[in-house]
């Protein structure tokens, strides 16, 4: 099994991406700069800093490589992780103090020793500041406001905007006047007193640093932050750290902090009524590398890597790495390391273990393809098939890679459809006729499959009576009872739905086959005994369609419920609800929210249930949407209060801004 961290191995084919990121960082008129690396979560965003640390540090002042490991590069290094900050310490001053205390270790003459300790009295202060008065106002801290403003093209000569007024309170992190009548400045000597004199100072130190032609500084995890943290870390570097001869490189998701700089300042828009996240966030990268997802072949590569080095000693294995390499700089379209080339590339080095572990991931690659390309993702997922086959393993249980893969992938995709599909098993008490039904439609090559976009409303009818359950196409006598078939029915379900259906033709087939045994080994994501198993067959589909991930079909599936009776509506909410207390991060939590918010007799038994959850199970990205949807639901109020008073902080900062009235609203 692989441990789940950033690597300065590159087992992605981050060549290319690592030579732009150190030639744009050490060509001396690019400088100041800050670079954006761009990518999802577990893209491997965090690998390609250290790697292009790495190579950073091997750099001498003539360009080429250290021999000796002991030398010093012209690139001082440093790195910060916000997140690790964040309800600790006020983040500006933390990075501040961080970057300091790396240009100390360089500081060889007396001036410069003694400007890294003004510099950090003034950053230690600044952080008392924080802590004791918050953000200042806009006419202290003029030089936040172009960015914001600017990116949100508003007017800088309308003075009376209520814009600028909201930015004036939102941006401002610094109050000249405070600080040069704050008690730090009267108790040192030659105290730095103004946000242009610490620039200054620091400009002057960086340049004194012996055999330091810049300052790199790696920013990590920023897109695990909080709003107030994600924008403090881009003051922090605009305000007071960028001067010449530095450079920022910043890893995070552009979409979680474009959306974390909207919610921070949610009273500046766009004409068109689109926040300023893209425009800010675009004025503060000079520089962008977007962390591509693996195609199928490069995720087929990295698993072969990942096994060979499991099973090969360090030096082995760096061996294969570089065999590996001059074969693509020879060929940059050459086949990847898949099982053939790996077993060549190998030769003597490939050993029974090696060729079985190779064997059994061929026979996942295809489902492997539904992980989007994501390294951490396909980590993740080939720890875990191999941590349950060896728990079964234990009991003499012997789960088939494939069978279990194909489970775990809809498992990930559609928990719904995961625990129908548990359900349907648990009912017959062996394989589900249903699973069957869908799957010989899906594989069918006559089939015709639905729109990608059926809603409840649209999905193909189930076929009727006995000619229909014999397959025969002519319709049934006009004087025959139409029968419901059950069986039909579901499948058609699966099959108005683009992934599941595509998940359906994934080899193995599993009609056939007891998935009970496999089943077991999912009981923390199973609900066992819940209210799905009794719910009727088109509450049940009703319900999987307010679980899914697309949001039409969530709507469609809302409107649906609002004309159901009574009766239906509350074996409906307990079902859904005892889903989302199992899953309270998943796409349930905010259909319990909206079925609340429009059906509002429902409201009471959804907030009570949503109240119970513990906060820190909550997902607090999800807390705006939530308020949002409960707005004026009966028991909301008390649900929103809990929330806002919370202990766990993100939790609590989340509920309390959403539930501010927004500025023009």
């Amino acid at each position: 099994m692989w441990a789940d961290n950033e690597t300065d191995l590159d087992l992605l084919g981050f060549d290319e991406l690592v030579d732009e990121l150190v030639v744009a960082l050490t060509t001396p008129a690019l400088l100041p700069l800050t670079v954006g690396v761009l990518g999802d979560w577990g893209s491997g965003k965090s690998s390609l800093l250290r790697i292009t640390r790495r190579e950073l540090e091997a750099e001498t002042e003539d360009g080429e490589e250290q021999d000796d490991a002991q030398g010093l590069s012209p690139y001082l290094c440093v790195d910060f992780s916000p997140w690790l900050y964040e309800d600790y310490e006020d983040v500006k001053t933390a990075l501040m103090r961080q970057v300091l205390d790396a240009c100390r270790t360089r500081a060889t003459t007396p001036d410069a020793v003694q400007a890294t300790e003004r510099l950090g009295r003034f950053a230690r202060f600044l952080g008392r500041s924080s802590r004791t008065a918050g953000r200042m106002a806009l006419t202290a801290a003029p030089a936040v406001l172009p960015y914001a403003l600017g990116a949100a093209g508003v007017d800088m000569g309308d003075a009376t905007s209520e814009a600028v007024q909201s930015a004036a309170e939102a941006v401002a992190p610094l109050a000249a006047n405070t600080l040069t009548n704050g008690p730090a400045a009267a108790s040192v000597p030659d105290p730095i007193l103004d946000l242009s004199a610490f620039r200054e100072e620091f400009r002057k130190l960086i340049e004194s640093l012996d055999g330091v032609r810049a300052v790199v500084v790696f920013v990590d995890d920023l897109d695990r932050c909080l709003p107030e943290t994600v924008v403090d870390t881009f003051e922090a570097i605009r305000l007071f750290l960028n001067s010449p001869q530095t450079a920022y490189v910043v890893a995070a998701s552009r979409e979680i902090v474009e959306t974390a700089i909207d919610s921070r300042y949610p009273s500046l828009t766009r004409e068109d009524g689109r926040g300023i996240g893209h425009d800010y966030l675009e004025k503060m990268l000079q520089l962008q590398v977007s962390v591509p997802p693996l195609s199928p072949g490069q995720t087929e590569s990295y698993i072969n890597l990942l096994i060979t080095q499991l099973h090969l000693p360090a030096g082995d294995f760096d061996a294969v790495r570089e065999s590996l390499r001059e074969r693509q700089r020879s060929d940059p379209f050459a086949p990847t390391f898949n099982a053939a080339t790996a077993r060549q590339t190998l030769g003597d080095r490939l050993t029974v273990e090696i060729s079985a572990d190779l064997d059994w991931t061929g026979e996942i690659s295809e489902v492997l393809g539904f992980l989007r390309g994501n390294p951490r993702q396909v980590k993740r997922f080939l720890n875990e098939l191999t941590w349950r086959r060896r728990a079964a393993a234990r009991r003499r249980v012997d789960l088939r890679h494939d069978v279990l893969a194909k489970l775990m992938v809809l498992e990930e995709q559609n928990a719904a459809d995961f625990q129908t599909l548990f359900d349907w098993h648990q009912r017959v008490g062996g394989p589900a006729p249903e699973l069957a039904a869908a799957e010989t439609q899906a594989c069918s090559p006559e089939a015709a499959a639905p729109a990608d976009d059926a809603t409840p409303a649209q999905r193909p009818p189930a076929r009727t009576g006995r000619r229909a359950a014999a397959g025969s196409d002519d319709p049934a006598p006009q004087n025959a009872p139409a029968e419901p078939d059950p069986v039909a029915e579901a499948a058609a379900s699966w099959l108005a739905r683009p992934k599941t259906r595509a998940w359906l033709r994934l080899s193995p087939t599993l009609s056939g086959i007891d998935l009970r045994p496999y089943f077991s080994y999912f009981r923390d994501r199973l609900i066992i005994g819940s209210a799905t198993a009794n719910l009727p067959l088109r509450l049940q589909l009703l319900l999987s369609d307010l679980l899914s991930e697309a949001s039409a079909q969530v709507r469609a599936a809302l409107d649906a419920c609002q004309q159901l009776g009574e009766a239906e509506q509350e074996l409906l909410v307990e079902a859904l609800m005892d889903t989302v207390t199992r899953r309270p991060d998943g796409p349930g939590f905010h259909s319990a929210c909206e079925f609340a918010g429009r059906v509002h007799r429902t409201a009471p038994a959804i907030c009570e249930v949503l109240t119970a959850i513990p906060h820190r199970a909550l997902a607090a990205r999800l807390i705006p949407g939530a308020v949002r949807r409960l707005a004026g639901s009966p028991g909301s109020a008390e649900l929103i209060a809990g929330w806002a008073a919370s202990t766990v902080t993100s939790v609590s900062r989340y509920a309390a801004a959403a539930s501010k009235p927004r500025v023009g609203a």
